[in-house]
């Protein structure tokens, strides 16, 4: 809760209190107490910090500021008990008010995320990739070619005076900010303002600030949404990769996201895959190819501007000879064909993305990949073993990634699990509300926790495969993340 938010309930609830006791400080008392209530919503108002969440306590607060205005400060209350009963309803009224607007502000907060624990100031840059000869296979133009939105996180230099970015990726269009998160609302079948105050949302990197000088070129990673979200649920993963000395490059797939905003104004949306009942073996790889042409064209980018054939903030600076990839659900997945198929990459992370390349001789990962499971893939591996899995589908999807994760671990792979976490402890949903633990789209981890050890493991692996240094833990247990688990058994 922020202090103007904070300030407002505390001035409606004296005020409420103040009112109920009945004291008569006179016409001066009535007056002062009526100033804070009103300074309670002005301060909220003028700021700029108003949201609907805090309209009730507004309305009540607001009341409350007429009560002690028109309240007589003599005589004696009237004895009618239908007076005193109604005056006792209002009250009542507006103290719900002010808890309705207490409990709403917890409940669906002003996010901050957490402070990423690197050395280094962390400052993004969005940019658009667009002019290449890709068809764009998501709209029915056959003239339209593919464009993207990537976001970059940084080592920064110079961050004095610099604003904190925006969480809600709006390339610099603020009014394209309630567009995009009633985006958000439609999907989540929620009315169409109720995610709007995520515009307030800020993370720990300064909106374009300069790019540290290095001796040494900085690693890039490159990392992927799920299908159907958006960059914006991995800014804390960015920035943590980032303060570490990373330059991470995050993704939009175009129109396979909730909402993409570009910087002219353009908003694409998400797409249904065609032919989406086929078999998803037949289905996802189609969008596959796709995504993991995104990020071959990304990586094409990073090298033309690396050298100096685009003008551009990270020339020289970049380091693409070590290139990892990490994704997230569908990104996850297509991490695994990327890695697989792009030379350029040299090591990658599923974070509990289904994989829609079909175990064969082809498809076995030799290069170092880090399969990052939730408890639910747990729960299926052993449904599968036990003949619990019902589906025929279902049963294919799980042992085909139970068995190419055996094959990878053959070849410097690892496959974990996280205990108590659901599918989107992977992502920063988790530190959206409380009430998302309630959908199960995380699990009875706790977020900040959950964030702390996806953070944990992925800088271990990047840092092993990419900088060369000795791994933390990689090579088994920890007691400092007893959650994570080395005992997912893989033969299916």
């Amino acid at each position: 809760m922020r202090v103007s938010e904070l300030f407002l309930i505390l001035a409606g609830t004296a005020l409420w209190i103040y009112v109920l006791t009945g004291r008569k400080l006179g016409r001066t008392g009535n007056g002062v107490a009526a100033l804070i209530g009103a300074g309670g919503v002005a301060g909220c108002l003028l700021a700029g910090d108003y949201r609907w969440q805090l309209l009730p306590a507004c309305v009540a607060t607001g009341g409350l500021v007429l009560w002690s205005l028109l309240k007589k400060p003599k005589g004696s209350p009237s004895r009618s008990w239908r007076r005193i009963a109604g005056k006792g309803m209002l009250l009542l009224i507006m103290a719900a008010g002010v808890a309705v607007s207490a409990a709403l502000s917890v409940l669906l907060p002003v996010v901050r995320l957490p402070e990423p624990d690197g050395v280094y100031a962390v400052g993004t840059q969005t940019a658009r990739i667009s002019g290449t000869d890709r068809p764009e296979p998501f709209t029915k133009d056959p003239q339209d070619t593919r464009e993207l939105m990537v976001q970059i996180w940084y080592p920064a230099d110079n961050t004095e005076g610099r604003s904190l970015a925006e969480v809600v990726p709006v390339a610099g269009q603020s009014d394209m900010a309630a567009p995009f998160t009633r985006a958000f609302a439609q999907t989540f079948r929620l009315p169409s303002f109720a995610l709007d105050y995520w515009k307030d949302f800020r993370g720990n990197s300064f909106e374009n600030a300069d790019v540290l000088a290095s001796g040494t070129p900085y690693p890039v990673i490159l990392l992927s949404h799920g299908m159907g979200t958006s960059r914006m649920l991995h800014v804390s993963q960015a920035e943590h990769l980032a303060s570490h000395g990373y330059v991470v490059v995050t993704i939009d797939h175009t129109y396979n996201t909730t909402a993409t905003v570009f910087p002219d104004g353009k908003m694409t949306g998400l797409v249904s895959e065609p032919n989406g009942e086929e078999d998803f073996f037949m289905a996802a790889p189609r969008t596959g190819k796709i995504w993991s042409g995104d990020v071959s064209e990304v990586i094409d980018w990073l090298e033309a501007i690396n050298a100096g054939q685009e003008r551009s903030a990270f020339q020289g600076k970049l380091d693409l000879d070590r290139i990892g990839m990490m994704g997230h659900s569908f990104g996850g997945a297509t991490a695994y064909h990327a890695v697989l198929t792009e030379e350029r990459i040299k090591a990658g992370i599923n974070m509990d993305g289904t994989q829609f390349d079909k175990f064969d001789a082809k498809t076995v990962m030799k290069k170092p990949f880090l399969f990052l499971e939730s408890a639910d893939f747990k729960a299926s591996a052993d449904k599968l073993r036990q003949g619990e899995i019902q589906s025929e589908v279902g049963r294919r999807i799980v042992s085909n990634e139970l068995a190419l994760m055996e094959a990878a671990a053959k070849h410097h792979g690892k496959a974990l699990y996280v205990e108590r976490s659901e599918h989107y402890n992977f992502t920063d949903l988790q530190f959206y509300s409380p009430l998302v633990k309630l959908t199960g789209l995380t699990g009875e981890l706790d977020g900040a926790r959950g964030a702390e050890i996806v953070n944990a493991y992925v800088l271990d692996f990047f840092d092993t495969y990419l900088k060369g240094s000795r791994p933390k833990l990689l090579n088994g247990p920890s007691p400092a993340y007893p959650e994570v688990k080395f005992d997912l058994l893989l033969e299916p």
